[in-house]
């Protein structure tokens, strides 16, 4: 499975009761009365659901630029957008704006090559679904032949990414985890998801060797009905989903070899000798073939041995940076709150100052009464 956190999915659809169609003789007319308190109610209703669509309105406005942005740019914007909802009241909204994740540049780059091109997750989705209705019919020459045309995809989606990003010339590493990411939402469908949304938040890597089951999505998609009813590979020159082995990157002619093979002529007699070698190579062939399912159950089992220990260690990490987390908002509650007192402190000493000073003069017009009080006396008991 894919080292990422889930993304979830809500299904599901709501159905009346038998008797919710049949109400009684008088439920279509309502007294003067009754019908003010309903109108009334669905006056508050709609006002309730304007803000509601609001809010999601404000969040979904956030993501658009937060996850578009540089991700130099990502903090200082998102404390500026959370800031701006709180300003207009909406504190639900404030609160998911600034809980929304940082991308690394791995995946920022991935981001962008889904909002530059919103037919790459398709793309990607299509070759999906023809590899999972292969792996299901366990049609081996169509996984032989759609495997083949995995990487030469991947490689051209990620040079169209590096390139939407302004990064032709990337480091090893980001060009590696960009690959990885992609060919993980080719395994993955919950990594797909947040291709296609342009929400990934940090580079994926798949440690399965097939791929997962797609589910209803890969129902839904035109694409993909295409290439699982068997439609084969594109030859030169030939579209994919919309993509051209020339179009898909700087690798993107790498395709070129999957055009369908030519038919060529055979000898009309085939020697008795060269029949004895055929005759041997498909029994080798064949015993390979009996013995490759067992290999390939060992190294499955020993990849989700793996793939379960990195689960656990990434279970871990997420904990760890779970608890982080949490301290770090009660930190920035507790600094939040000694801003305020600090704030009320300095208007009190403020306010004391301000008395201190009218103490003062009051004190010295006292003493100047007291001085002129005391010279009349002194005056008055001269002889």
């Amino acid at each position: 499975m894919a080292n990422s956190a889930p993304a979830g999915r809500l299904g599901g659809q709501a159905t009346d009761g038998p008797g919710a169609a049949a109400d009684g003789p008088g439920a279509g007319s309502d007294t003067p009365e009754t019908a003010d308190d309903n109108s009334g109610a669905a006056g508050e209703d709609q006002g309730a659901g304007s803000e509601d669509q609001g809010a999601a309105g404000l969040v979904t406005a956030a993501v658009a630029e937060l996850y578009d942005a540089d991700p130099q740019e990502f903090t200082d914007r998102r404390k500026a957008l959370a800031a701006a909802a709180r300003a207009a009241g909406d504190a639900a909204a404030a609160k998911q704006i600034a809980a929304l994740r940082k991308p690394t540049r791995a995946a920022w780059v991935v981001n962008r090559l889904a909002r530059t091109d919103p037919g790459a997750p398709i793309r990607l989705a299509s070759l999906a679904a023809a590899l999972q209705a292969a792996q299901q019919a366990k049609d081996g020459p169509r996984l032989r032949e759609l495997s083949a045309a995995r990487g030469p995809l991947i490689d051209a989606l990620a040079g169209q990414a590096l390139d939407a990003a302004g990064v032709p010339d990337p480091p090893a590493g980001l060009r590696e985890e960009v690959t990885a990411t992609l060919t993980a939402a080719l395994a993955d469908p919950d990594v797909a998801a947040e291709f296609a949304s342009g929400t990934l938040t940090r580079a994926v890597q798949w440690a399965g060797f097939c791929v997962a089951p797609l589910g209803d999505a890969a129902e839904d998609s035109e694409p993909a009905d295409a290439l699982t009813a068997g439609e084969p590979l594109p030859a030169q020159g030939g579209t994919w989903g919309g993509w051209s082995p020339d179009a898909g990157g700087r690798r993107g002619g790498a395709l070129r070899g999957l055009a369908e093979p030519t038919a060529t002529p055979r000898p009309a007699s085939i020697p008795p000798a060269r029949q004895r070698r055929d005759t041997s190579r498909r029994s080798q062939a064949s015993a390979t073939a009996r013995s490759a399912p067992a290999d390939e159950q060992a190294l499955a089992a020993e990849a989700e041995k793996r793939a379960a220990q990195r689960r656990e260690i990434i279970a871990d990490a997420e904990r760890t940076v779970a608890t982080e987390e949490a301290a770090a908002k009660d930190a920035v509650a507790a600094e939040d709150r000694l801003e305020a007192e600090v704030r009320d402190l300095e208007q009190r000493l403020t306010q004391a100052r301000s008395d201190l000073a009218a103490a003062r003069l009051r004190a010295r017009r006292a003493e100047a009464a007291e001085r002129r009080a005391r010279q009349a006396l002194d005056r008055l008991l001269r002889p």
